[in-house]
């Protein structure tokens, strides 16, 4: 675990050859037909709709004063600088309810987790359910252990997501950058033709001790598909960070999510109400970025947001790799 976080460094600012659109809207890469193979389509149509560009950028993130969600701001509280340049153009800014919600619930289901892990289920399953407050609102749900497993795939239906959490089962090693990687593939490649926000949420103790994939991977997968993670610990001890727990915090705030660490499963569900408030009290803002080059570089994005005359602490991914356009002969 040591040796992920010290070969993940402080920085990926390096040119990225996969790397496509930083649009959030689109799949970073992904092969949608393959991965979208067993995914309903049917959705109802969504009256909230943005004219798509490759060259526009969308960044959701969230603005908090002392711990406590801001959600009332306006577009002059906030400043954004793309590779150290403001905007040429902001297109839309907006509260995250606007777009639609595609929700991963990725469990660990390894034994590590066996003697807490009824209760993890409920929690989780009252967490879905409060999550998914839109027409249009997705989630799938999925555990991990040596491998991952959905157990129940995109649905808006409570009832049967519940079922899918309840399918979930306890046994085996972890391979947790495995599965973020898998989560956030799929959440790309579910066919979504207007801009919505991608969202993995975890609850694991942060081990891994089976994926083939690295934690430095499974950053750049949330950052090439435009998902945010959000960790929640399920490691009943509120001593001294472990490298796990580093795991869990680096996942998140890279993508411009959050980690927490409840300490006790008894305030397991005290966290997952703050998560949602949290989650839905984002804010998303799209624009073209000054001098944008597709060739495939690293652009760092810095939000500020201003409330009063005082700086406010805002979450927000750290940048993208521009897409990369094939050199014309």
């Amino acid at each position: 675990m040591k040796a992920q976080l010290t070969a993940l460094g402080e920085s990926d600012a390096g040119a990225c050859q996969e790397c496509s659109s930083p649009d959030e809207a689109n799949s970073g890469g992904v092969d949608n037909a393959h991965l979208a193979s067993n995914i309903a389509p049917s959705l109802p149509t969504n009256e909230w709709t943005i004219r798509k560009n490759v060259d526009e950028v969308t960044v959701f993130f969230s603005v908090s004063s002392h711990g406590h969600p801001l959600n009332d701001l306006q577009q002059s509280d906030i400043r954004l600088l793309d590779d150290n340049k403001p905007p040429e153009k902001v297109v839309q800014f907006a509260p995250q309810s606007k777009p639609p919600l595609r929700l991963a619930l990725l469990v660990d289901t390894s034994g590590s987790v066996h003697d807490r892990f009824s209760f993890e289920k409920h929690a989780a399953a009252k967490f879905v359910e409060k999550m998914l407050s839109g027409d249009s609102d997705l989630a799938f749900i999925a555990g991990f252990s040596n491998d991952t497993t959905v157990t129940q795939d995109f649905s808006r239906e409570p009832a049967d997501l519940e079922k899918g959490i309840d399918k979930l089962t306890n046994k085996g090693g972890t391979a947790l950058f495995d599965a973020v990687s898998f989560a956030c593939q799929k959440l790309a490649a579910y066919p979504d033709s207007d801009r919505v926000a991608r969202v993995l949420v975890i609850l694991s103790d942060g081990e891994d001790n089976s994926s083939h994939s690295s934690l430095k991977q499974s950053i750049q997968a949330a950052e090439r598909t435009g998902v945010t993670i959000y960790t929640v610990s399920t490691r009943e001890d509120s001593g001294d960070k472990t490298d796990a727990d580093r795991i869990l915090a680096v996942l998140a705030e890279r993508s411009g999510g959050e980690a927490m660490f409840p300490g006790d499963i008894w305030t397991l569900g005290k966290s997952l109400d703050k998560l949602h408030d949290l989650i839905r009290s984002r804010y998303f803002i799209a624009y073209k970025p000054a001098d944008f080059d597709p060739n495939g570089s690293y652009r760092s994005i810095s939000v500020i947001a201003e409330k009063d005359g005082k700086r406010m602490q805002v979450r927000a991914r750290k940048g993208y790799h521009a897409r990369l356009e094939p050199a014309r002969n």
